[in-house]
């Protein structure tokens, strides 16, 4: 009986250890940009530009910084579709993939890309908006849209400070990119991606 109890004991460590080893082995791979690939079979938006289906690369242009700048690229990381500031979003627990969530918006109309998450982190990013298209965004989804006070058009126009959420109405609530905000589990249709290689070369015009 006591060689049994041990033997489960024994492989209840064994399985912990390598639970701990996989854990540190993912977090080693980890780059610091968090290139991700991302398809989408129809339209989607992101701050400041409509991308067409396809697949892409999303990436942190500062990682060194803080991460704030996101930017979208091709797939073979040589073009850049979109750049633009986002701020740090919370989960109560991180998931297991890369995963992007959407605002919910009309069936007519192509979703907006709210939240990105990677996996076994539960800090994630949530995309500024351009006033114009946040606004319209707002009015479409009946939920309000992170922007910013400016009345900007264009994606590299926003920054993180006076920042604030717009409703459908056109009201505007005061957000602190400062402040931690409270864990909160993503809301929206989620689409799934996968982390993209070390090896994969992006474009030194990119990396700007």
């Amino acid at each position: 009986m006591m060689l049994m109890m041990s033997t489960r004991r024994i492989c209840s460590l064994v399985c912990a250890v390598a639970v701990l080893i996989l854990i540190a082995a993912q977090a080693t791979a980890q780059l610091p940009d968090r290139r991700t690939f991302f398809a989408f079979s129809a339209p989607v938006e992101v701050p400041g530009v409509a991308l067409p289906p396809g697949r892409y690369l999303f990436r942190f242009a500062d990682p060194d910084s803080g991460g704030k700048v996101v930017q979208v690229l091709s797939e073979d990381g040589k073009k850049v579709y979109a750049m633009f500031f986002s701020i740090a979003a919370y989960r109560p627990s991180p998931p297991d993939n890369p995963e992007v969530r959407f605002l919910e918006t009309p069936g007519n109309a192509p979703p907006a890309i709210k939240t990105w998450w990677y996996p076994g982190e539960s800090i994630g990013r949530e995309f500024i908006y351009p006033k114009t298209q946040a606004l319209r965004l707002a009015k479409a989804s009946s939920e309000p849209v992170l922007t910013t006070h400016q009345a900007s058009t264009t994606a590299d126009q926003t920054n993180t400070t006076n920042l604030s959420r717009v409703s459908a109405n056109g009201q505007e609530t005061q957000v602190s990119a400062g402040s931690k905000a409270v864990a909160n589990a993503p809301k929206g249709a989620a689409n799934r991606g996968e982390a993209a290689p070390s090896s994969l070369s992006i474009s030194p015009n990119a990396a700007k």
